[in-house]
């Protein structure tokens, strides 16, 4: 709901309350939901804009920053009008939220040289996140040239510590929390992907609970803390400002891509609303709340060595176990026997697929499993047909060698021509294949980022406007395909994304240990069903280390559950317990994909983690406890659990498993279960710790409603 009272909107989400003071572009009051409005005039202290400029005596970090025709920076916006809409605008060649809700509209001129800078505030029926986004119209008679333009501004007073997610490839979104001292902080990408190691998902915790921001991009982005000594706390959101300058012709516009924000009281409300948001407003089409498959993938388990026989094997045992869906990874195409050879040619290797993808697919598909297939479109090899008839196609700067990450380059996105190509190919191999699901891959960044004709500051984000064309016309074409996105794991796990593919690979490595910190931070901001999380065999391919099967499949149903194995090669054993595994995952499958989701213990300092997905009517859970390390003469490991109803009675057994004799099962109020603390005292008795070089202590739990009051 937005309200107008003069020059004041007030915009109200299911918990909170937004006000803005638009003739003075400022900020009077953002937090927990307002009864009654009152007389916010008599509130206001140090001005919180939603924009900022450089000039006019601020010296803080400016939102907009033009440089003029006469070469100048100065700027003076001034308020317009004002408008509100009861259709939230789409964002001309951007992702962007979609969904039931109002959007207000802010108007701000810069007199001098007749430049428009609008703002967008979209508030939901459903859901507390609100939607930011900015839009510059150069309504002179002269070009100018952009150099920052943010998605999002917002001014905080008081002091506040910041939370990021950071890491590398094979330890992504890795939680780091950091006291904001007087001065500037900020993170960034400048590698032409949201990147492995900042994730665009921040917060910005105080005393009055956490403010949580995120933008709705694929690229390089920059999020901006700044503690004034005023006592005023900025924070800002949008493209990086590294190598942009952007050409503004009379007549055209720029769009900024949208940014998110909400509050909540703690991190758990955080997540609760950034889940529902995303699963409701960002994830669309066919799959969007729709269960998915338990599929295998032979990654892991052949590399680029297999035939139609080792591969028909493989789905065979999947089979068996009660897998759905079989994923053919990288080494299916053209000369493709290694890493060094055939990115780009997108036909058959007749020899590895027994015949052809299609004589393949039609052999999975008669074992009685769908047929999923990988694929890196963003890339090419030199030693392939592609390259050899265009060499322009590749992403190079001319008269210096190209850097060669994984023995390849990438494509010049940039270029429509290619963007037409990677259309026609992909196209193709998903419709000769009949694929159910594709893996989109994109397993190097950008180091030589240059196009004919292309401005050098305009090139990474005309970059992600190829890349945004090109997803957005194959999943249009294909509704009914499940896309998975990946870059090399999780190094491009973003809102942008998650608008045309309906989960990402959440990270390269597979081990127990290291994917339960990597989901745990990836849950914060994003839900378990964009998650991707596979069992794999041990010793791990990355670590080395070794973990029960049991406890592999507990940390990988915190995702969307898979197998990343050759399954040809269990013990008559192993195969027990997957079956075992499938068929309690299918049975809780909603709840694991779709339930409420929270955090266990602290997976970032503590020795307890885990996790637990509650159903919608709180009446089933499924809960997963972990412990790092055994501490020896210690008290036994509790936990505390959430999201139960505190007045029903609830019986708690955990789930039997290969790993440990006993299945303890006992009953107690959800308050108390939620509330006091619920010792694990068999968790050290894992029968096969010792054969495990880096084991964790995993139990999982299977918690249902028995009385719907305790007394």
């Amino acid at each position: 709901m937005i309200r107008k009272n003069g020059s004041i909107f007030c915009l109200e989400t299911p918990h909170t309350t937004l006000v803005i003071k638009a003739d003075t572009a400022e900020y009077l009051y953002y937090g927990k939901k307002l009864v009654s409005a009152g007389n916010f005039e008599s509130c206001r202290g140090l001005p919180c804009k939603l924009l900022s400029q450089f000039g006019q005596d601020d010296y803080t970090e400016p939102s907009i920053l033009l440089e003029n025709a006469d070469g100048g920076i100065s700027t003076a916006f001034t308020f317009s009008k004002s408008k509100i809409l009861k259709e939230k605008p789409q964002i001309p060649g951007l992702p962007s939220s979609y969904g039931k809700g109002k959007t207000l509209e802010l108007k701000y001129v810069d007199e001098p040289t007749k430049v428009a800078l609008y703002i967008y505030y979209t508030v939901f029926e459903d859901n507390d996140v609100i939607a930011v986004s900015s839009k510059l119209f150069n309504a002179s008679e002269k070009e100018l040239h952009i150099r920052r333009l943010a998605s999002l501004q917002l001014d905080l007073l008081g002091d506040y510590s910041v939370v990021t997610f950071e890491g590398a490839f094979a330890r992504e979104r890795q939680k780091v929390s950091r006291t904001l001292n007087k001065g500037v902080f900020y993170i960034d990408s400048k590698n032409g992907a949201s990147s492995h190691n900042r994730n665009p998902f921040v917060m910005a915790k105080g005393q009055d609970g956490v403010y949580a921001f995120n933008l709705v991009y694929s690229g390089n982005h920059k999020e901006i803390f700044e503690a004034c000594e005023s006592g005023k706390t900025r924070v800002l959101t949008g493209i990086n400002d590294f190598m942009f300058r952007w050409m503004l012709a009379p007549g055209e516009q720029f769009d900024a891509p949208e940014a998110v924000m909400c509050f909540a009281p703690d991190e758990d409300g955080v997540s609760s609303q950034m889940h529902a948001f995303i699963g409701e407003h960002i994830v669309r089409g066919k799959w969007k709340k729709k269960e998915r498959p338990v599929l295998v993938n032979n990654w892991e388990g052949t590399h680029f060595d297999f035939n139609e026989e080792k591969l028909l094997g493989i789905a065979r045992a999947a089979k068996k176990a009660g897998v759905e869906l079989f994923v053919l990874d990288d080494g299916w195409f053209g000369n493709r026997f290694d890493e060094h050879r055939a990115l780009g040619d997108w036909y058959d290797n007749i020899e590895k697929t027994g015949g052809g993808l299609k004589h393949l697919a039609d052999k999975i598909r008669e074992i009685g499993l769908d047929f999923g297939i990988w694929v890196e479109p963003e890339m090419i090899s030199e030693d392939s047909d592609l390259f050899r008839k265009h060499p322009e196609f590749a992403m190079r700067v001319p008269g210096r060698e190209p850097t060669r990450l994984r023995w390849q380059l990438c494509l010049n996105l940039a270029d429509e021509k290619v963007q037409n190509y990677v259309v026609r190919a992909i196209s193709d191999v998903i419709a000769r294949s009949g694929a159910t699901y594709v893996k989109w891959d994109y397993n190097r960044t950008l180091t030589d980022p240059f196009g004919k004709g292309i401005p050098q500051g305009e090139y990474f984000h005309r970059y992600m406007l190829g890349y945004y064309r090109i997803v957005s016309r194959i999943t249009e074409k294909f509704p009914d395909v499940l896309f998975e996105g990946c870059a090399g794991g999780g190094g491009r796990f973003d809102l942008g994304n998650l608008c045309y593919f309906q989960q990402y690979w959440t990270s390269d490595d597979t081990d127990a240990r290291k994917r339960l910190k990597i989901q745990d931070g990836t849950s914060y901001g994003y839900p378990q069903a964009t998650m991707g999380a596979h069992v794999s065999a041990c010793p791990n391919y990355h670590t080395g280390d070794s973990n029960p099967l049991e406890t592999r499949f507990n940390i990988a149903c915190g995702g969307v559950l898979g197998y990343e194995m050759d399954m040809t090669k269990l013990s008559v054993e192993e195969t027990e317990v997957i079956t075992r595994q499938i068929e309690f995952y299918k049975e809780y499958r909603k709840v694991l994909q779709f339930g409420d989701f929270y955090r266990l213990g602290n997976a970032f300092g503590g020795n307890v983690a885990g996790f637990m997905s509650v159903s919608k009517d709180k009446g089933t859970a499924v809960a997963v406890v972990t412990v790092y390390e055994q501490i020896f003469g210690g008290p036994a490991p509790a936990v505390k659990f959430k999201g139960l109803d505190p007045s029903s009675v609830y019986e708690v057994k955990a789930r039997e498993q290969a790993n440990y004799k006993k299945a303890p099962c006992f009953t107690a109020g959800g308050g108390f279960l939620m509330q006091g603390n619920v010792f694990l005292s068999d968790i050290y008795e894992d029968t096969q710790r010792r054969e495990n070089s880096g084991c964790l202590y995993s139990r999982m739990f299977l918690i249902t409603k028995v009385k719907k009051e305790y007394s």
